[in-house]
Order: C-alpha cells, then structure tokens, then sequence
C-alpha cells in the first residue's frame, strides 16, 4: 500500500498536479522512538525505551515512567518520516526544555535560555524525501510536559497548554466498592458491564449507570456526580467531566 501511494506521488509530479495532494501531517503514521535517561544529560543507556504515535506529552508532577524520576530526567525522540518539497512550519513547546534536529541539523534549541514554556516556531523548506527527525528533551523540576508538531505550507502554531487545570487522570487499574473495573479499562467498554451494587439502600443501580456517558479517564474518584475541569490537549485544551456512579472515573460532561 506504501508503495501505492508513492507511485501516485510520483505520476502525478510528472504531471505537474502534485500540490493537489495532500502532505502528510505530522505524526501520521510515523512512529517515534522514545529513549527515556534517568538523568539530566541523555548519559548512559536509556533506563526505558517505548514506542509511540505522537510527541505530544503531559506528564504533571510526574514522569514518564517508575524507571524515570520526576525531576531531572532527560529524553530523546526520534523518528522518520516522509516529506513532500515545500515548506513545513515545525512548533514545539516544552517544560523545561529541547532541541529540534532534522537529518542532523539543529534548527532551534532552547537548552540553557530560560524559556520554558515559551512556544516555538520555526519554517523550513523541506525536499521531497523521507528525513530523520530528533528532539531533544529535558526535565529540570516541577511540571513536565512536551508536544512537537508540524504543518505543511508554512501555516500554523503551536499554543502553549492551560496550566490552570490537571491533566487527565489515568490509571492501569481500577477498583472501588462497586466492583473490580480493570477489565472494562483494558477491554474499552461501558462501565456497567463490571458494575457490582454493594447492596446499600442509597447505591446506585444498574439502570443509573448505564444512563451514564462511556468513562474516558479511569481513576478512582468521589463523590459520585461531581464535575472537574481536567486540561486534555493542545486541540482540546479543556474539557468538564463527571465522576461515575461507579466511583470509577470520568466521562464528559
């Protein structure tokens, strides 16, 4: 299918109409590689390594991983991606701090300049062919987070995320007094299937819960019915949800 696709890019070059096809955005379909040091110069072996969709990270108070501490911690992501000629407009913004290289060429870096969670933008004409990306990252204290784009035709920024409101709870599993929720988590399916009443007079029923919206963030929470803000994303930067009945986490509100 791959090969599909490049054999239309490359048909339709020679017929002068390439611009009426559409170059890939960022992060579609392109894997980065995430290598994650538990310290604050990228030395030694990585302590964990994963493999995700996108550059685009909230970690809190916290870090990436057990294996990572929350303060002082260092990352390097990398991928390769393909690229139609023309030019792309790449944005990051990080606290605390990064470099952006692409086919080995630092193009902006903010190490050492005092600017965390300044946003970044910068213009850079581009060759048809595919090219490496790498983005440096550093996590001095507090609040961590990362988020790396790209938009073709020169468009575009990147806007800072709303530092009023808590990330978006998760957990890997979730019980409370109604039942065991792990495997509604895992399996992605409504809350009601793992519902179990505690017999109480004043608990919810089965009717109550399945009235309720799918849970989006599984995390213990209480009391039933309340609503938070939680911040979400660069796209959705805030968002109400309410506590389930099950006392088993959020859905929009």
């Amino acid at each position: 299918m791959k090969r599909f696709f490049i054999l239309i890019a490359v048909l339709a070059t020679g017929l002068g109409v390439v611009s009426s096809l559409a170059p890939a955005a960022a992060q579609s379909g392109n894997t980065w590689r995430a290598d994650y040091f538990g310290n604050p110069e990228w030395a030694g072996a990585p302590v964990t390594t994963e493999f995700v969709s996108f550059a685009s990270f909230d970690w809190g108070y916290g870090s990436p991983s057990p294996y990572v501490p929350a303060d002082n911690f260092t990352a390097r992501f990398t991928t390769d991606a393909f690229f139609y000629a023309g030019n792309y407009t790449f944005s990051v913004i990080a606290d605390d701090e990064f470099a952006l290289m692409i086919d080995g060429v630092t193009h902006l870096d903010s190490r050492g300049q005092g600017q965390s969670g300044k946003p970044h933008n910068i213009t850079i004409p581009m060759a048809q062919s595919q090219h490496h990306v790498e983005v440096l990252y550093r996590e001095w204290s507090v609040t961590a987070y990362l988020f790396v784009n790209w938009t073709y035709g020169g468009g575009g920024s990147i806007r800072p995320p709303v530092q009023n409101y808590p990330p978006l709870p998760s957990s890997d599993s979730v019980q409370t007094k109604f039942g065991d929720y792990t495997a509604c988590l895992q399996q992605g399916i409504h809350q009601a299937n793992c519902f179990v009443s505690d017999g109480a007079w004043d608990s919810p029923n089965l009717g109550s819960i399945q009235m309720e919206r799918p849970i989006e963030a599984w995390a213990k929470c209480e009391p039933a019915d309340q609503v938070s803000t939680f911040y979400v994303s660069l796209e959705v930067p805030q968002k109400d949800y309410r506590c389930s009945k099950t006392l088993a986490g959020w859905f929009p509100n």
